[in-house]
């Protein structure tokens, strides 16, 4: 997915699209679901951050304690429904 890019991703959040990713050999899901904005680590329940919109949750998310929009360039994004 070399043409996916971060607004087409912030785009894709907010009509409520799952993603699911990978940073540092470690699978994440980000998306809505149950009518709420959620994000964790597979395998890792204790990591669920949820958010009240696709904004809010991308601002409580860090990842070596960065946001998603800083280390972009380091994610795989390996599916999206």
């Amino acid at each position: 997915m070399n043409d996916y890019n971060y607004k087409k991703f912030l785009d894709d959040l907010s009509t409520g699209r799952e993603i699911h990713f990978i940073y540092k050999k470690e699978s994440y899901y980000i998306g809505r679901g149950t009518g709420q904005f959620m994000f964790w680590k597979f395998y890792d329940s204790a990591s669920e951050i949820i958010g009240e919109d696709a904004e809010d949750l991308l601002q409580k998310v860090n990842l070596d304690g960065k946001l998603i929009k800083e280390i972009w360039n380091l994610i795989n994004i390996d599916i999206i429904f």
